[in-house]
């Protein structure tokens, strides 16, 4: 755009009652004589529909208040921008035989708009934590490196998802009954799946809970940090049991650089049921808004393999130790 340019924006949101739409209409078409030779969109919730089309579910007679509609948005000179994701914008919240589903949301511009940008279009995106399509959180944008940000903007979402849930009913009955639930279902896995007796790797016997959560954490030190992992070991040992040995060619084939292509196959590879990592971000997550944050993600990992540097708050895991089921709920570490 040119510098001297002027762009007129207006955010709508639309009166509730039908008898109070005509205001809106009565407004933009005044307007409408204002910035005839001015970039102009009008956008947002007018609570409104323009087509039967657009109304899915039971609803009321709404013939007249969509003809009042088009009549407006013509004697205003407005066309439809171009919209991508989806049709309806806006949910009752209802699960029951009453759920309604609305295009009330959407972008008008005039003929000026188009002929600068005849290309240019809206992504609907799917209805989260309000009853209306959300903002896109995703396109805030994070001053850092590539993998700073993606953990900032999905720390960032936390609190729309948190929302979410707590807007599925009365919040303080829905803790109680979850408390109690909790307390009992917890209360329950310490009577069944205590550990009454630990055997270290030399075999011998230990009954006192302390000596059960030392050897615990001395085992997975040594797993995870001690000296086995410097251990070197001489590859010829292992060629009897080695059914194929890769050439030279396919050697190379993995050193390549990887690929945009590469990490979203990968990612996609993840089964849906998998368990999420510790921030409760699931491979389902990803995959289903991978078209919002698949970009970002990718240039996240791709810096990684470019620089070998980690975040601490990547590079984390949650351990849950679960004894055998035995009679003796016995655990043996060797």
């Amino acid at each position: 755009m040119a510098d001297n340019e002027s762009v007129i924006i207006i955010v709508v949101y639309g009166a509730s009652e039908v008898i109070d739409h005509q205001n809106l209409w009565t407004a933009l078409e005044t307007l409408a004589q204002q910035c005839s030779d001015i970039l102009w969109m009008v956008g947002g919730d007018f609570n409104a529909v323009r087509d039967l089309n657009e109304v899915c579910g039971i609803s009321g007679d709404i013939r007249m208040a969509t003809e009042e509609f088009n009549a407006g948005i013509l004697e205003a000179g407005l066309i439809p921008l171009p919209m991508q994701g989806e049709w309806f914008t806006w949910h009752n919240c209802s699960t029951s035989m009453r759920s309604l589903w609305k295009r009330l949301d959407r972008m008008l511009i005039n003929d000026r708009w188009l002929a600068r940008f005849p290309s240019a279009y809206y992504h609907s995106l799917t209805p989260r934590t309000s009853d209306h399509s959300p903002l896109n959180i995703w396109h805030h944008e994070i001053v850092g490196i590539p993998m700073y940000a993606v953990t900032r903007k999905l720390k960032a979402l936390k609190p729309v998802f948190r929302l979410q849930r707590r807007n599925k009913g009365d919040l303080t009955m829905n803790v109680q009954l979850a408390k109690g639930f909790l307390d009992e279902a917890q209360q329950l896995r310490r009577v069944r799946r205590r550990i009454l007796q630990i055997n270290d790797e030399n075999g011998f016997t230990h009954t006192d809970l302390g000596e059960i959560a030392h050897e615990f954490v001395s085992y997975y030190q040594n797993l995870l940090g001690g000296t086995r992992r410097r251990l070197s070991v001489d590859i010829r040992y292992l060629r009897p049991w080695a059914r194929h040995c890769i050439t030279d060619e396919e050697a190379n084939q993995l050193l390549l650089p990887l690929s945009a292509d590469d990490v979203k196959q990968a990612m996609f590879d993840i089964a849906d049921d998998k368990a999420p990592g510790p921030d409760g971000y699931s491979s389902r997550f990803f995959k289903a808004a991978w078209p919002m944050v698949g970009e970002e993600v990718t240039r996240a990992v791709l810096d990684f393999f470019s620089t070998g540097k980690l975040l601490k708050q990547i590079n984390s895991t949650i351990l849950a130790l679960s004894p055998k089921t035995t009679s003796s709920y016995c655990a043996k570490l060797t």
